[in-house]
């Protein structure tokens, strides 16, 4: 800056361009967090999600077992109203979930930064605490002395 006045850049208040991308990009993401029927584009009917997980036989040999899950309202039948960021949820198994929320909290929290403090005291003066109250000792008796000689005056 020259002098206090501004010199070049854009002029204040100017807003920053915009990105196309950016753009599409939050389109996208908001409607992935917005609430829709959860129908099958292709067929119309109701979407059903896949849940994996690990099953046990009375052999003992574990196998993968795939769920299929309708997004249907229990109570009606008729196909439930939830974002699909809901409906990925579901679809996880609770491990997964669990992690999926923890990472997604880390955007929402600020980070603590580690603060490293320097704690080491730099004197210019080298007397020690012992010489002080040594000082101050020699200080406080010197104004009993004249204090008494004061007395022996009168």
């Amino acid at each position: 800056m020259a002098k206090g006045r501004k010199t070049g850049g854009r002029k204040k208040g100017t807003p920053n361009k915009d990105n196309p991308l950016k753009g599409y990009l939050r389109e996208h993401s908001l409607k992935y967090f917005e609430p829709r029927v959860q129908t099958d584009p292709i067929t119309g009917s109701t979407r059903e999600i896949q849940r994996q997980r690990l099953a046990q036989d009375e052999e003992g040999n574990i196998f993968k077992v795939i769920d299929l899950i309708p997004l249907t309202d229990h109570t009606s039948g008729q196909p439930l109203n939830i974002s699909d960021f809901e409906a990925d949820m579901i679809a996880l198994s609770p491990n997964e979930r669990v992690n999926a929320e923890l990472r997604l909290l880390e955007f929402h929290t600020p980070k603590m930064k580690a603060v490293e403090v320097d704690m080491e005291a730099r004197l210019s003066n080298t007397r020690t605490i012992e010489d002080i109250l040594s000082d101050l000792c020699n200080e406080n008796d010197n104004d009993e002395d004249d204090d008494s000689d004061d007395d022996n005056d009168d």
